[in-house]
């Protein structure tokens, strides 16, 4: 039973640690290159055209990307609100039900999120 705690806890860090990384880099990097350089005509990004959206979004590299990009950070969400509970003293969040709550709720984001990947734009590879 120790050694199960042990492996869930490990994933638990490991997936912590994932969204820490995309929320601290790869958000700001997406922001400033498609919310401010692109604009500004230094890069060229996705414009606002349907026929470009569907174009990029059938891609499944930028399908792979867009989940990373807004399912991990759930992880790193969910781990960090309820740590804080357990910093505060919160003596419910340090059992099941809280990470059933915590996790469960990122799991079901990263589904939602492949779901409306997989049916917005049909993957393409031309």
């Amino acid at each position: 039973m120790i050694r199960r705690q042990a492996l869930l806890h490990l994933l638990y860090w490991f997936a912590f640690a994932q969204g820490g990384v995309i929320a601290a880099v790869l958000i700001p990097v997406h922001v400033l290159i498609q919310g401010i350089l692109g604009p500004l005509g230094v890069v060229p990004v996705v414009d606002r055209h349907y026929d470009t959206w569907v174009r990029v979004l059938g891609n499944p590299l930028v399908k792979l990307y867009l989940l990373v990009l807004i399912a991990v950070p759930f992880f790193h969400f969910a781990h960090r609100l309820r740590y804080l509970l357990v910093d505060l003293g919160v003596p419910a969040a340090k059992g099941a039900p809280a990470q059933a709550v915590f996790y469960g709720g990122a799991v079901l984001v990263t589904l939602v999120t492949i779901w409306v990947l997989l049916t917005t734009v049909p993957i393409s590879f031309g």
